[in-house]
């Protein structure tokens, strides 16, 4: 038998990127063709410096992340995603703002964060969403006092502590700090702020010079995306194999506020239109636009859809 592709991967610990787990641990992108080495890192910064530094060919990121990292200089292409609802382009149910009894913030009033200390990781997908949030209630980002907890697993301590009086993050951290910290509750959760998705990037050179493996990766993850769909529960049993500290019974619950399909579509594109927006406006101001559409390779999900339609039965149709 001839020895097949060998592409390397990185992947976060992060269940917005739980089919990558999944595929690896079922072994579905070996059977679409591909030897996919994965190697598990903490941020989307661990990853985009792996692409970058030529450690891997393949990754998985935020949108945000993503489109830094563009700007950045970085040739990266999207060629499917991971954590996403391709029918909404702001869906954001992922991420929250939790604080707890006594810190005087009362849910659903963002300006009451006003002169708080508030846990996220600086420059993660959280204080994007945390930079949206304050925007749109009219509350600047300096009149918050940010301490940057860069572990996800270190945020629930800092509230239960009472090191800060809030933290932004995303699940399955947000349902461990609900479950984990005392008196415990959401401020916000989601919002329609921004459109939390995942992307499956790779390295341009690789995909030009290897489009049959970046096809094999493409019908991998949809696999595994629909193997995740249909069994949640085991997902995270799987997950909590690779990421040692996951409470399987947290990710349970956690894994109901996430969508994973791998479809390109309007509202993708769109979700990525307001993402780039925010960027510029938030973080990156003054930078050029990024001619977003020029980003996509769609092509090799769309061979893949042709090829296993069964992959996407159970996925809402898309208009």
């Amino acid at each position: 038998m001839a020895e097949l592709p060998r592409l390397d991967v990185v992947i976060a610990n992060n269940f917005g990127h739980l089919p990558m787990f999944v595929g690896a641990e079922k072994g579905f992108f070996k059977t679409h063709g591909v030897d996919a080495n994965f190697r598990v890192v903490d941020t989307g910064t661990d990853m985009v410096n792996a692409l970058h530094n030529g450690e891997a060919q393949v990754g998985d990121m935020s949108t945000t992340t993503y489109l830094k990292a563009v700007h950045a200089g970085n040739p990266f292409q999207v060629i499917g995603l991971i954590m996403n609802d391709a029918t909404d382009d702001r869906c954001d149910t992922p991420l929250a703002i939790v604080t707890k009894e006594g810190r005087g913030v009362e849910v659903g009033k963002i300006g009451d964060l006003r002169g708080k200390t508030v846990g996220l990781a600086r420059g993660q997908t959280s204080d994007e969403y945390f930079k949206m949030v304050l925007r749109r209630a009219g509350v600047r980002y300096e009149d918050v006092s940010i301490e940057n907890i860069w572990s996800q697993f270190g945020l629930a301590p800092a509230l239960r502590e009472g090191k800060v009086d809030a933290i932004v993050t995303w699940e399955p951290y947000v349902t461990q700090a609900l479950t984990q910290v005392p008196n415990s509750y959401l401020v916000i959760r989601g919002g329609q702020h921004m459109s939390y998705v995942m992307v499956a990037v790779a390295h341009g050179p690789t995909v030009e010079s290897k489009p049959a493996v970046i096809k094999s990766i493409a019908a991998g993850l949809a696999h595994s995306s629909y193997f995740t769909r249909n069994n949640r529960d085991e997902a995270v049993e799987i997950f909590a194999k690779w990421v040692p500290g996951t409470d399987v019974g947290i990710g349970k619950q956690a894994i109901k506020h996430i969508s994973f399909d791998p479809r390109m579509s309007p509202n993708v594109l769109r979700a990525f239109e307001n993402a780039e927006d925010e960027v510029l406006t938030n973080t990156l101001k003054g930078a050029p636009r990024l001619n977003v559409p020029s980003l996509f390779r769609p092509e090799f999900m769309r061979q893949v859809e042709k090829e296993h339609p069964e992959y996407f039965a159970d996925l809402p149709k898309l208009k």
